[in-house]
Formats: structure tokens, C-alpha cells, sequence
């Protein structure tokens, strides 16, 4: 594919993107996967707080780059450029006894990460990991999460082991998250904390590991909590690290090669801080967004 970004998704803080009145014991779940039930971040959802940074920077061009509704005085319109997937959950950071917390992700999270990757034209990739069983976590050759062998998420032991294409991607993924002689610190701190687990074990931490907050609405003049104004309501952690693609389709009006590379040139190159999500007035939701060329 031509024209094409891999966009990152770096949560700084607890992010709510949320789908509504929950049935559970969580009044305010996460939006998620329909077959993983991973949690996600619609394209919807990072295309409107993307195009919301545009404009408070007064960047040219939005209107071609997100789309304009219909204008009633000229009855023009057009559909957005810029095309950005969903944002999939690939690292979720869980605590660990040794190293303060991994940054743990599945051997499925990889493949279905590099079946992306491929399909987008990225060269000269790491192998997808084969599928792990029982307690064994793979790691890169440099981890401050072991202890005599032994790695300890939550209330979870594993056995741990060296293994070169958890290694490569490490590597791979740090290059691609923090570029450059300035990332440098947090590009050895996220190998150094890089830990592929099984993909049940994985399925049980998205469920787990998310955090929980009890909110609370104060009534002004008994001071007391408001009467149903009690709730739970879910985040992804900070340090959530989540990936998507952004392609650049017809330019309206003059479409051209020419003129889509310019265009994602313009907008998907330098990273930017947004806020995703809810409860943006308590500092939930702060995002730091990177992009990564992926032609070949």
C-alpha cells in the first residue's frame, strides 16, 4: 500500500473511550473487540481529536484532509483523505514485581500486528512468534523483569526465557515508538520491559489489568454523594500502547500521487499530544500520537 502511515497511540494517562451504560458491575466499560474483546480505539474516535489539533494549529487543507459536511449556501461537500484504522491494543502495561511494570503482549497481538504490517507493504520484518503455552513468558535478551528465572505479573508466576524473535521485536517495536537519539532512554526502558505471555494469560489481563475508578457526584447542600450519582467507570492504564493504519485515498478535488503524499507528508509525519476520550476536565485521556513511514 501506498501512502501509508502506522500510527501509534501512547496513552500518558488513564484514556476513556468508552460505548455507553455497561450491564455489569462496570456502569462505564471500555469499547472493545468484538471477537478478542480486547479493548480498541475507534479510527472515529482519533480521526475527530486528530482533526481538532489540525485546526487549533490552523493547518491548511483540513477540510480536504477530515472531510466537510454539506455547506447549504454552495451544496459542496467531500469525504475525508486521510483514513485511519482503528487503533489496536498491542502492549498493556501490568505490574510486575521486578522492573515496576511489563509491557506484556501476546503471541496473537504479533501476528495479527504483523499480518497488518504485511499487508501494508512493511519490509524486512521480525518472524510472527509462534503460539506459547502454560507459564512461560519469552522476553528480550535485556530484562529488568526476572529474578532466578522467575517473572511475577500481579498475582501471576511465570517461568521466563530468552527468545531471539521476542528479542526482534523489541527492538523493532522501541525503533518505531521512540524514534531517535532523544527517545533513547524509553526506547531501552520498553525493552528492558518487553514480555510476550500466552494468549489466554493475555485475554485475562485485558479483562483484569484495565483500571477501575469509583466516581462520585456531590450533592452542594447536604454534601453528601447525589442520590444514583455513584459509578464505576473503566480506563486503559497509562502506558497503554496501541498501533493503527493511516492511508491517504482520493484528493478532492485534484487527486494525484503527487498530491496524497503531500498530504499525509503534511499531517501523519510529527508527533502531537491529544486528548481521547472522556473526563478530560480530571486529566484523563492524554495521548501522545507518533506516526511511522511503512513503504518498502
Amino acid at each position: 500500500m501506498t501512502n501509508t502511515r502506522l500510527y501509534w497511540l501512547h496513552t500518558l494517562s488513564p484514556t476513556h473511550v468508552g460505548c455507553g451504560r455497561g450491564v455489569g458491575y462496570i456502569d462505564l466499560p471500555l469499547h472493545r473487540e468484538k471477537v478478542t474483546n480486547w479493548p480498541v480505539i475507534p479510527g472515529s474516535a482519533f480521526k475527530g481529536v486528530w482533526r481538532d489539533w489540525a485546526q487549533q494549529n490552523q493547518s491548511t487543507d483540513v477540510d480536504i484532509a477530515f472531510g466537510r459536511a454539506s455547506d447549504t449556501a454552495t451544496n459542496a461537500s467531500n469525504s475525508g483523505s486521510l483514513i485511519p484504522t482503528d487503533a489496536r491494543l498491542l502492549c498493556l502495561p501490568v505490574r510486575s514485581f521486578y522492573g515496576t511494570f511489563a509491557w506484556c503482549t501476546a503471541p496473537l497481538a504479533l501476528q495479527l500486528f504483523h499480518r497488518d504490517l504485511v499487508i501494508a507493504g512493511v519490509p524486512h520484518l521480525p518472524a510472527a512468534p509462534t503460539s506459547l503455552s502454560g507459564n512461560t513468558i519469552h522476553r528480550a535478551d535485556q530484562c529488568l523483569l526476572e529474578d532466578q528465572g522467575k517473572i511475577f505479573l500481579e498475582d501471576l508466576d511465570f517461568t521466563s526465557k530468552v527468545c531471539p524473535t521476542a528479542t526482534a521485536w523489541a527492538n523493532k517495536i522501541g525503533d518505531w515508538l521512540f524514534p531517535g537519539q532523544e527517545q533513547s532512554l524509553w526506547r531501552t526502558k520498553f525493552i528492558e520491559r518487553f514480555a510476550v505471555v500466552p494468549d489466554t494469560i493475555f485475554d485475562f489481563l485485558t479483562e483484569t489489568g484495565t483500571e477501575v475508578a469509583q466516581r462520585v457526584k456531590i450533592d452542594d447542600d447536604s454534601k453528601t454523594v447525589a442520590e444514583g450519582a455513584l459509578w464505576n467507570e473503566e480506563s486503559l492504564p497509562a502506558e497503554t500502547i496501541l498501533y493503527g493504519l493511516v492511508n491517504c485515498a482520493r484528493v478532492y478535488p485534484r487527486d494525484s500521487i503527487d498530491a496524497r503524499q503531500q498530504l499525509i507528508d503534511q499531517y501523519a509525519t510529527h508527533s502531537m499530544v491529544l486528548q481521547i476520550g472522556g473526563k478530560a476536565t480530571v486529566g484523563r485521556g492524554r495521548v501522545r500520537c507518533s506516526f511511522t513511514k511503512v513503504e518498502g
